[in-house]
């Protein structure tokens, strides 16, 4: 290659790389992130178990909240519900903190989930649950937000 073409070879590939810079900036000034919970991410085909985040109220129903002036608890953390019994988890989380609730099928988070509802901020947002309990046994559950900060225990029996 002539001398002259490596020049101009070299300023065609200097533009190209500043082209890229600039339009790398351009997309990350400003508040261009999206919100993705750490956790695992729910699956009722992976358990094996139905679950309706969302739907109608089916079999028991079990109120769970947070409440604004302890954001980051679920009140009650224990749960109580009887074995092979379709179950409906009523969260409302009354704070102004993203939370949701995410059931586990064995007694920690590296159980496959149950189920779980949507993430919401309050005062006053609902979402539901509803599942089928497996057998006896005490069933982790914690936000997905908050992970094991956030937690509590559903006992079967």
């Amino acid at each position: 290659m002539h001398r002259s073409s490596l020049t101009l070879f070299a300023r065609a590939a200097a533009a190209g790389v500043a082209v890229i810079s600039l339009t790398a900036c351009a997309a990350t000034s400003g508040a261009n992130w999206t919100y993705a919970p750490l956790g695992p991410t729910p699956s009722a085909a992976a358990s094996g178990a139905a679950s309706t985040p969302g739907g109608s109220p089916s079999g028991e129903v079990i109120e769970v909240s947070t409440p604004a002036e302890n954001p980051l608890v679920f009140e009650p953390a224990t749960l109580d519900a009887p074995a092979n019994t379709d179950v409906t988890i009523s969260y409302t989380n009354d704070s102004s903190v993203q939370h949701n609730i995410n059931v586990f099928n064995g007694p920690d988070s590296s159980a496959p989930s149950l189920g779980a509802t949507a993430i919401v901020t309050g005062p006053a947002a609902t979402e539901q649950l509803t599942f089928t309990t497996p057998g006896p046994g005490d069933y982790y559950f914690w936000c997905d937000v908050h992970l094991a900060a956030m937690s509590g225990m559903l006992h079967v029996q």
